[in-house]
């Protein structure tokens, strides 16, 4: 039959149903903890693969070590096998499989040398570092390997490689040129540096931090006077306000070098009269007030953080990931963590995190047509899950859907399609809308969270204090309290404008910078090119760019009003000291 141009044919496809999630059964081993032993059903897609089995199960169960194996049946399996090609039939129950952490001391103790490697640090220090590194805290680490009663100190103290002076741990290093960091010596060569070889020990306390950024209590493990009274051999303290080293401390001198004898003074010999040390002029009071105020930044800093609740929200986060992917059955190809707990930048009272999942098969146009659909169908899957005790509430918001975590942790979940390498989703990017390009920007989580993530430690802690004194201020609405994203920013162009040398010059560097800031200019060249920047774009002012997207202007004055922090700025640069915690403030 010939078809006329106008009939229309219609052909029915039979449906092609998705492959079914598998339910697998995981027990958990160690090595080096033969005795603890712990069993998790996972659901696994026939294209996921063993290596990200593997890493959502380290995620999880928030394991540090990278020499893992998963076993079936006495095999050990490749990490580019796909589940569907293992031959699992799940009719006869979940498959059995064994994953077996090989890690060992060694293991441990390599990853915290590698952390030492820069510069020494105190025990909290470590800690702290080695969980934004790792994701789990050391305490976590030691458990894995069956030293669950013993500390971050007692472990260093027993292996090979580390020197440890109280709660101070240096490397054991060959070269001479790099000798390990010690207090006692630190303080002696404060101490000589004085024409009485003595000072008060608040001075000498104040000395310490402003030449090495750091107090010398946090360091030694004790109080300062306590130190140097340990310390006998090299110091003597005197009514514990005054401490001098002990050859300057008083001894009767030998008779006859200018002792009175019978009444009169006898000179000493030629030669045997002491050099007297060149005068010091004494610290005025614009140092002394410096040297205080970085000080009251470092102890707030570490009443802020907290390694036990940074493990713990880092936990709570790997159990987020894991509730996604059982109750919703999505095909994610890979989790993206940000937020403050992705960058590092988080405190206790100020986490948060955002996961950015990355599905297969999700287009990479149209994102105003297919998110907001997604978003509610996510939302309402987990809604009916909120009893089982880890969500606590779920809401839509404009791009994703927000979770409150049982403990006060705020998630933020939002979705990607997978469009592979940077300079593919920048293309895709360049070449939309600005209303597309927003709902684009998820693809880029990864590179604006190591952006941060990367940065110095000392940057991190700049960011946490800034944080720490936007949430202090009263701010007349949202369009005027400045974002996280933009306190980092503009942390992170002080510090390489101005090489701070302690927080108290990285602090006062952000705020001038601040009380200019209708005039700021600042562009990156991390990722892309200025040639990537629209011209238009450049001619904003202020212009603090998105260092990974060229599209995004993070203090365009429609999403941000910077009258109020010009002022707050502007205020505490006129002031006599940019004291943060003058005003009244606990930290939870």
């Amino acid at each position: 039959r010939v078809l006329s141009p106008t009939t229309s044919v219609c052909v029915v496809l039979p449906a092609v149903r998705p492959p079914a999630p598998m339910k697998v059964q995981v027990d958990i081993k160690s090595l080096a903890n033969k005795a603890t032993t712990s069993s998790h059903q996972m659901v696994v897609g026939e294209n996921d693969t063993v290596a990200s089995l593997k890493d959502r199960i380290a995620v999880l169960q928030l394991i540090p070590f990278l020499e893992q194996d998963l076993i079936l049946d006495g095999e050990v399996l490749q990490d580019d096998a796909r589940f569907g090609d293992l031959g699992i039939e799940e009719a006869a129950g979940p498959k059995r499989f064994d994953f077996v952490v090989k890690a060992s001391e060694a293991t441990l103790a390599e990853q915290l040398k590698d952390l030492l490697q820069a510069r020494d640090l105190s025990c909290d220090e470590l800690g702290l570092l080695y969980c934004y590194k790792h994701g789990a805290s050391v305490n976590q680490a030691l458990r894995t390997l069956g030293c669950a009663d013993e500390s971050l100190h007692g472990f260093l103290r027993r292996s090979k490689g580390f020197q440890v002076d109280n709660s101070h741990v240096a490397l054991v290093r060959q070269s001479t040129a790099l000798k390990p960091f010690s207090v006692a010596d630190e303080v002696e060569s404060i101490l000589k540096s004085s024409d009485m070889r003595s000072m008060e020990i608040k001075e000498l306390c104040a000395k310490f931090t402003a030449k090495f950024n750091v107090n010398l209590t946090s360091l030694a493990g004790m109080k300062a006077a306590d130190f140097l009274i340990k310390e006998k051999e090299r110091f003597v303290v005197t009514g514990r306000r005054l401490v001098s080293l002990r050859a300057a401390a008083p001894v009767p001198p030998p008779p006859g070098l200018g002792v009175p004898l019978g009444g009169l003074t006898v000179a000493p010999p030629p030669g045997l009269t002491p050099p007297r040390a060149a005068p010091t002029t004494p610290p005025g009071p614009a140092q002394k007030l410096a040297a205080t105020t970085n000080q009251q930044y470092l102890d707030l800093h570490a009443a802020m953080c907290d390694r036990d609740f940074l493990g713990e929200m880092q936990q709570r986060v790997g159990d987020v990931v894991e509730f996604v992917r059982g109750a919703t059955f999505l095909n994610v190809e890979r989790v993206v963590r940000g937020g403050s707990l992705g960058k590092g930048t988080a405190f206790r009272g100020a986490a948060d995190a955002e996961l950015v999942l990355f599905l297969p098969g999700l287009p990479a146009t149209q994102q105003e047509k297919w998110l907001q659909p997604l978003l509610r169908s996510v939302a309402g899957v987990l809604s009916s899950r909120i009893g089982e005790g880890l969500v606590d509430a779920v809401d839509v918001a404009q791009d994703s859907v927000r979770l409150a975590v049982n403990g006060g942790l705020p998630v933020d979940l939002r979705f990607s399609s997978v469009i592979g390498s940077y300079d593919k989703a920048l293309k895709a990017l360049t070449s939309r809308g600005p209303a597309e390009r927003n709902l684009l920007a998820a693809c880029l989580a990864e590179e604006r969270t190591q952006f941060i993530s990367r940065q110095p430690s000392s940057v991190k802690v700049t960011i946490r204090l800034l944080r720490w004194w936007r949430d202090q201020q009263v701010w007349s609405s949202s369009l005027t309290r400045p974002s996280d994203e933009l306190l980092e920013l503009v942390a992170v162009y002080a510090a390489t404008q101005s090489k701070p040398q302690d927080q108290r010059a990285a602090v006062t560097a952000v705020m001038s910078h601040f009380a200019q800031f209708g005039q700021l200019r600042v562009t990156w060249s991390n990722y892309y090119q200025l040639t990537d920047v629209s011209p238009s774009l450049l001619r904003q002012r202020p212009l603090l760019m998105d260092p990974v997207n060229p599209c995004m202007n993070v203090a365009d004055p429609q999403s941000f009003d910077p009258k109020e922090i010009i002022s707050a700025a502007a205020h505490l640069a006129s002031s006599s000291d940019l004291d943060m915690g003058s005003r009244s403030a606990t930290v939870a």
